[in-house]
């Protein structure tokens, strides 16, 4: 049997999640943020020793690797994108076709001086050579790195942006431009909407190098070692492609992305209606919610404050993580977060010199976590650091004892996500007793029970791969291109052969784009599925759909479309409307796990015992059991109080609580 490789790379450590020959193994390693292609080998080397083999030999018999990364959303966040310029049409420079004074990206991802316009009033391929010679000049003179190109309405046509590229690589030798690359708007981003276009463009220039270079050394050294296949990236639509069809803007968010396509896959196998997952790791919490095993998917998202028009898979964030650093709000009650300690320097249990704490401090005081046993003895952490800085921070403005302040900061944590998921529940008119609560990333199962509690959600299921969920949700992804062609076309009910021809000729050309690509790729053509979109308008109402045929056969396939708006948009009849966007999703599946079950073997759970140590549970510490969580069987049922833990995560059953293994060894927590 081939074997699947997919690996998450975080900010702290890369996830890894193999199967094949009847397996499933996991790891995890440190990230190594000054060349991602070493932790990315070095999650590879380890999980084929799992398996029992060389990481050629894994390799060699690997039938697909996927990869997810949270590279581009640390690069925004930490302002480390290289230094862009921006050419635009005169008299957006300030702008930058946004509807407010000032454009958000300005002095935030491009500084204002970095930002020159050029007159386009002469019309379609015809701008000023000396005036672009001297706007391309200028910014390299000012140290850019990455210049774009964004002018005015260049969706409908990008005549004007290529005649600036023509300028530039005829009056610019490569010696000169050297390794200042050029990127058009009118090449990332279709969308009519100039500023979105323009701000798309700017966030994929500014993690465009080091996801390139990453990228594509990476690919080359799993080759090097037998490996057959395309390398595929994780999008944040939900599909992987090929690095070289990959875009590095789409690799934002990429990693909780996955995650939520492992929820959806897990709640289709247990048969589940609602779920509200929530993935909780170092620096921040990803919640979304599945419904009859669909997940969420917007096509407006605002990234650090920049909004840009992008189809992605619906996750939000919450701040509160392992690293979230707590303070006194009143005499009474602690905030956590938003600010994190991160992984550098990190709790101040790490011993790496953190001063502030945070809520894995307040963990480590409690007895939820191991100090000895954290990743599975890998680090020690240090419990008189982490009283140390809460007793000083916290202690003496509060005039509390240190296990009451890690008491609120835990009691804070649940209150976050509990608000967070709650509010998504209600603000889709479901109930959440109607829900259950998918546990995951490395933090999730120290305050599910909590968060459930206080949402009202009455079951929780933890994962035995909690902690790589999101390396195991890419494995549920398929290949997924995206090809899209602006062209307006009126449709009315009972429409002529000349529309549907029409229509169909637009979307045949797509259809020929993907399947030639696809075949290019090695990915069979006849294995192709379709979904059309349409972005369309009809009087003032304007909306973006699936549409219920991809190709039209009769004028009845057209009065479906028309009555499809009408109804999403509740509008009631609708006899006329216009195309003004097609975006054809084309699907190509690719391996997925198989995941083994196992049979029932016992309630008891005193196999799995590791010992006792004391945990403080609502007002004092409690001798309470351990469990190893690899150690737990089929049946097996883990009443509270108790603290289930293995190499990489934490799960605490209160009293009152009961943990279920079931047979694919996932632990389902409820009621007593």
């Amino acid at each position: 049997m081939k074997f699947t490789i997919d690996i998450d790379n975080g900010g702290t450590f890369t996830d890894g999640f193999f199967t094949g020959e009847g397996k499933t193994e996991w790891v995890k390693v440190d990230t190594t943020p000054h060349d991602l292609t070493i932790c990315f080998l070095k999650c590879i080397e380890e999980g084929a020793i799992k398996l029992g083999l060389t990481a050629p030999q894994l390799l060699h018999e690997t039938e697909v690797i996927r990869f997810s990364t949270t590279h581009a959303t640390n690069t925004l966040l930490q302002k480390s994108g290289p230094r862009l310029g921006l050419i635009v049409t005169k008299g957006f420079e300030k702008n930058l076709y946004s509807s407010s004074v000032r454009s958000p990206a300005l002095d935030f991802i491009i500084p204002t001086e970095m930002v020159v316009g050029i007159d386009e009033s002469a019309g379609k391929g015809s701008v000023d050579r000396e005036e672009v010679r001297l706007a391309i000049r200028s910014l390299l003179g000012r140290g850019a790195r990455i210049i774009v190109v964004s002018l005015y309405r260049t969706h409908l046509d990008p005549a004007n942006e290529l005649k600036v590229r023509e300028i530039a690589d005829d009056d610019y030798p490569k010696h000169y431009l050297g390794a200042v690359p050029l990127l058009l708007s009118s090449e990332v981003s279709t969308t009519i909407d100039d500023a979105s276009r323009t701000n798309v463009a700017l966030l994929n220039a500014y993690f465009h190098p080091d996801m390139v270079r990453f990228l594509y050394k990476a690919e080359d050294e799993v080759r090097k070692l037998g490996y057959r296949k395309p390398l595929l990236v994780m999008h944040t639509d939900g599909g992987v492609a090929r690095v070289a069809k990959t875009t590095a803007i789409m690799t934002h968010n990429s990693g909780p992305s996955a995650g939520v396509l492992g929820a959806t896959y897990m709640s289709r196998l247990y048969n589940l209606s609602h779920v509200a997952s929530m993935d909780i790791g170092g620096t921040s919490a990803d919640i979304s919610l599945v419904v009859n095993s669909r997940h969420g998917y917007k096509r407006d998202t605002i990234l650090e404050g920049i909004p840009v028009k992008l189809p992605v898979i619906e996750v939000y964030p919450t701040a509160a993580g392992g690293g979230s650093i707590a303070r006194p709000e009143n005499k009474e009650q602690i905030k956590v977060g938003p600010d994190s300690a991160g992984a550098i320097p990190g709790p101040a249990c790490y011993g790496l010199g953190g001063n502030e704490p945070t809520s894995t401090d307040a963990c480590v005081v409690l007895g939820y976590i191991d100090p000895e046993y954290f990743l599975g003895g890998r680090r020690k952490l240090d419990t008189d650091l982490a009283r140390g800085v809460i007793n000083e921070k916290l202690v003496k403005p509060l005039d509390m004892s240190a296990e009451a302040c890690s008491l609120l900061i835990t009691k804070a944590m649940e209150d976050i996500c509990a608000e967070d998921i709650g509010s998504l529940i209600k603000n889709g008119g479901y109930n959440p007793g109607d829900f259950v609560l998918f546990s995951f990333g490395g933090a999730g199962g120290i305050y599910c029970c909590g968060i459930a509690d206080k949402v009202g959600i009455p079951r929780i299921y933890c994962f035995r791969f909690s902690s790589v969920f999101s390396a195991f949700g890419s494995s549920c992804a398929d290949v997924l291109h995206t090809y899209e062609s602006l062209a307006k076309l009126t449709l009315k009910r009972n429409g002529s052969q000349s529309q549907i021809q029409g229509f169909n000729r637009i979307v045949k050309g797509l259809m020929n784009s993907v399947l030639r690509d696809m075949r290019g790729e090695g990915f069979p053509p006849e294995k192709v599925s379709f979904s059309l979109e349409l972005e369309v308008a009809s009087g003032n109402q304007t909306a973006v759909f699936e549409s219920p045929a991809t190709l039209f056969e009769s004028p009845q396939d057209i009065g479906k479309i028309l009555d499809t708006f009408a109804e999403q948009n509740d509008i009631g009849h609708v006899d006329e409307m216009a195309i003004y966007l097609f975006r054809l999703r084309a699907t190509s599946p690719v391996p997925h796990p198989e995941l083994a079950t196992h049979n029932f073997a016992r309630e008891s759970p005193e196999k799995a015992l590791k010992g006792y140590r004391d945990v403080y549970w609502k007002d004092g510490f409690i001798r309470t059991a351990i469990y190893s969580q690899m150690k737990l069987e089929c049946g097996n049922i883990v009443s509270g109080p108790a603290v289930i833990e293995s190499d990489d995560t934490t799960i605490l059953i209160p009293g009152g609580k009961k943990y279920t293994v079931d047979n694919l060894l996932n632990g389902v927590i409820e009621s007593a």
